[in-house]
């Protein structure tokens, strides 16, 4: 009996166990966080017309650098030219050309809730009275504010991702084990606040009640299920 155990031994160390099998999941998810707008921004263009190149852009220079002027007076205001361009064009009925030169001008103010104050309202009514033409009047997100609410979606996605794969695993009698892969793409999630309120009008003083700002991101992951211990 001693003798057949000893012949026993060294075929069953031999042999190799199979694997367990492992299971991985893919999983996605969607993020979302929203916030208050903490920056109020007023789009300007600045237009002349006149019958040749040098008037017309020397106007315009003249008007921003007034507006700017302006601007600067105001406690808070960060003021940036855009882009800048001059053309010609014959009306109907003319045969001497016109030129047109237009320049941008971007006002930005930090503003709780995106809500600008009287000094930054009483601005833009005083551009508007000098003869620019105001685009648009919003709450915005800082930089840093974007970040933090890229950071708020990315957390939510991560979450919802979580609970999925806890789910999934108490389904298949496992536990959650490895992540072995994780992409996280945000770009291009920010979606803008809708005014709730705006009046843009000439004489007055516009007022505006921005909306949250909203942001998503989108993240993939492999998890690892490994067998319930």
């Amino acid at each position: 009996m001693a003798r057949g155990i000893w012949f026993l031994v060294p075929v069953l160390t031999g042999l190799a166990l199979p694997a367990l099998a492992q299971t991985e999941l893919t999983l996605s998810a969607n993020g979302a966080a929203q916030a208050e707008p903490d920056e109020a921004v007023a789009n300007f263009n600045v237009q002349a017309v006149k019958p040749n190149a040098s008037n017309a852009q020397g106007a315009v220079n003249q008007a921003v650098a007034k507006a700017m002027v302006a601007a600067h007076a105001v406690p808070g205001v960060v003021v940036t030219t855009g882009s800048y361009d001059s053309y010609s064009s014959t009306p109907d009925g003319q045969t001497k050309p016109q030129f047109t030169a237009r320049q941008s001008l971007t006002l930005v103010q930090p503003a709780k809730d995106g809500v600008p104050d009287k000094a930054f309202t009483d601005l833009l009514a005083k551009l508007q009275a000098d003869g620019l033409l105001l685009n648009g009047l919003s709450g915005e997100l800082s930089e840093a504010g974007q970040d933090m609410l890229q950071q708020a979606a990315i957390r939510d996605a991560l979450v919802q991702l979580r609970s999925q794969a806890k789910a999934i695993a108490v389904t298949l009698h496992k536990k959650v084990g490895a992540l072995k892969t994780l992409n996280v793409n945000s770009g291009g999630g920010l979606l803008p606040p809708a005014p709730r309120v705006m009046a843009l009008a000439a004489a007055p003083a516009p007022q505006s009640a921005p909306d949250k700002v909203r942001m998503t991101a989108h993240v993939t992951a492999k998890i690892e299920l490994d067998p319930a211990s």
